[in-house]
């Protein structure tokens, strides 16, 4: 009875420590990936996605109804570029992050705020994204991305 209990509290210290784990690890992929962003360093940020990866973009633009969009990994990838390329005075921030443990991985949910100046206008979005992760391999990566985008 009590090897039974005490075999309990090892599996459920083997658990937690493995939640910790994941939700760290994918803290770590979150501010890599924020770090790629404030640097435009889009050979940083693709390290970070899996080559499976998938992006769902919903762009809010005021009475019209939501557009949602789906991107591979190198659309994405492209996109951002272009964005860097064409955009003056990139400037992007975090806040309000959470971590929730899911499976192999773990989901980081945050609010992104980004302005830039483009033909000769500055705008603004704002996004609530969530970064899915996932342990493959030994190496862990983003799978996922889904955006909210509110952008004036």
């Amino acid at each position: 009875m009590v090897m039974r209990r005490i075999y309990r509290l090892c599996l459920l210290g083997l658990l937690a420590s493995s939640t910790l784990v994941h939700a760290d690890v994918a803290s770590r992929l979150m501010e890599r990936y924020v770090q790629a962003l404030q640097q435009k360093d889009g050979a940083a940020l693709a390290t970070l996605l899996a080559a499976d990866a998938r992006i769902k973009v919903t762009l809010l633009m005021g009475r019209e109804p939501p557009m949602v969009i789906s991107l591979t990994r190198a659309e994405y990838l492209q996109q951002q570029r272009a964005l860097w390329n064409f955009a003056n005075d990139y400037a992007v921030t975090v806040s309000d992050r959470s971590v929730l443990e899911k499976g192999e991985g773990a989901a980081v949910t945050f609010e992104q705020k980004e302005r830039y100046q483009l033909l000769q206008g500055t705008l603004n979005r704002n996004s609530q994204m969530t970064l899915r992760t996932e342990s493959r391999d030994g190496k862990s990566a983003i799978t996922e991305i889904q955006a909210r985008i509110k952008q004036w």
